[in-house]
């Protein structure tokens, strides 16, 4: 349906209103403002029109934008720097056992 004019829909209302307060049937409405019966029929159609699509709600998107954040950031991983100058990365539950035999296998003189 294309973009009426605001103007002339507010024009059409207020007749539409007037009609209403009147109590004339639509034909002695007419006739009286000199208004084409026919036309007062077609802008009332077309304003019902308008009014029912914008009362229809609009669908929800069958997709909607996700933004995917990282979880809050927790200390899960400790890093050890061996003397070497690598870095050793290990989770926070890991055995202290068996990083210290890792670190040892890697090159660190002690751990």
């Amino acid at each position: 349906m294309a973009v009426r004019n605001p103007l002339v829909l507010n024009h059409w209302r207020t007749i539409f209103a007037e009609q209403h307060r009147s109590g004339l049937t639509i034909t002695a409405f007419c006739r009286s403002r000199k208004i084409v019966k026919s036309s007062f029929h077609r802008w009332r159609n077309t304003l019902e029109q308008l009014d029912t699509a914008r009362a229809k709600p609009t669908p929800s998107p069958a997709f909607v934008p996700v933004r995917v954040v990282p979880e809050a950031t927790t200390v899960t991983v400790i890093e050890v720097i061996l003397p070497s100058g690598i870095r050793l990365r290990v989770p926070l539950h890991a055995d202290a056992s068996q990083v210290s035999r890792l670190a040892h296998a890697l090159g660190a003189t002690s751990c």
